[in-house]
């Protein structure tokens, strides 16, 4: 049978999702979606990774030695630890301290980026809510949560308070923030008087139906939106929580939907 361009071949380049777990994953269905739009799945396929924290390294020596083996999106919980593991680095990587795209070049040498804050803060605002001037309170310490504090500085929040349930982790974090961003009022403990604009949950708290909630309770109360990074389910219980309350949601949905396309090319895809 002749071949087509959504025939997958010997020629196919490999992308991957490096993460655990992958099965609820929506990035390769995402991305098959947007390579068959332009005209691409087939030269290009991703493909789920599933990569226990342990063997993370081990992982990225084989693929270095794949030379069809294009790059991969980087989710939970390798965001953070594989910096270390990499080359290379873009500046927003350096400055974040983590990465969720890496590229494998010709050499194969491997370059990460970070693309999840200027994600999530393009998903935000498209649905209409500002991060200018904004009081956030944002939940996490690791990779995705570093590159969101970044991208709400960098984008003008007024106010970011930040918890985690390892002080010393959120304490890097500020500081690290404080540092590239010296004028902006960082906090770490949740004032029970305190008001948000929006109340941001950037842990993996969600994914599991038992799982806590990423915040107190009271929180809902005092907060105007509560917005999410967990994509599947789309509605955590988190959600779920603040919109029987009558408070607005944002589903981890557009954070990355936003930044696909970007990953893509990131990788080497030369979309049409």
């Amino acid at each position: 049978m002749a071949s087509t361009p959504s025939d997958i071949t010997g020629a196919t380049r490999i992308l991957g999702l490096i993460a655990d777990p992958v099965a609820q994953a929506r990035s390769p269905a995402m991305a098959t979606a947007l390579l068959r739009e332009h005209g691409r799945f087939g030269a290009f396929v991703l493909l789920p990774m599933a990569t226990p924290a342990a063997a993370l390294g081990d992982v990225l020596a084989g693929l270095r030695r794949i030379a069809n083996f294009a790059g991969a999106i980087v989710s939970m919980p390798h965001k953070t630890a594989i910096v270390a593991l990499l080359d290379q680095l873009t500046p927003a990587a350096m400055q974040v301290g983590a990465v969720n795209v890496v590229r494998r070049d010709p050499d194969g040498r491997l370059v990460g980026t970070v693309l999840d804050g200027e994600g999530f803060v393009t998903g935000l605002t498209a649905a209409g809510h500002r991060v200018d001037g904004a009081a956030c309170l944002l939940a996490g310490a690791g990779g995705a949560a570093a590159a969101i504090a970044h991208a709400l500085a960098a984008h003008g929040c007024a106010s970011l308070t930040i918890v985690n349930r390892t002080r010393a982790k959120a304490e890097a974090l500020a500081s690290r923030v404080r540092t590239a961003f010296p004028e902006l009022a960082v906090h770490l403990t949740d004032a029970p008087a305190s008001r948000y604009d929006a109340a941001i949950n950037a842990t993996s708290l969600g994914m599991r139906p038992d799982d806590p909630l990423p915040f107190a309770d009271d929180v809902l109360g005092r907060t105007r939106l509560v917005a999410e990074c967990v994509v599947a389910p789309e509605m955590t219980t988190l959600l779920e929580r603040a919109h029987a309350r009558g408070v607005a949601v944002h589903t981890g949905v557009p954070m990355l939907s936003a930044q696909m396309e970007l990953m893509l090319r990131f990788m080497g895809v030369d979309l049409l």
